[in-house]
């Protein structure tokens, strides 16, 4: 395993990509951005322990 060197993508996925309207292409964009931001809280809401994990989930349910 080289260390410091990231892969390149394949071939397929830039062609798919390239193929993509702009619509789907942001979509996907604001999609990875939500994910990369939502998936440690919810992790965080999830192993909590039970006090922690209810105002957490309050937090994101409660509509403000």
């Amino acid at each position: 395993m080289k260390q410091g060197v990231p892969e390149r993508p394949t071939p397929e996925l830039l062609e798919r990509l390239q193929a993509m309207s702009r619509g789907r292409k942001i979509v996907l964009v604001v999609f990875i951005i939500w994910a990369v931001q939502a998936v440690p809280k919810w992790t965080a809401a999830i192993v909590a322990d039970g006090e922690t994990s209810a105002a957490i989930m309050k937090f994101f349910i409660t509509p403000r």
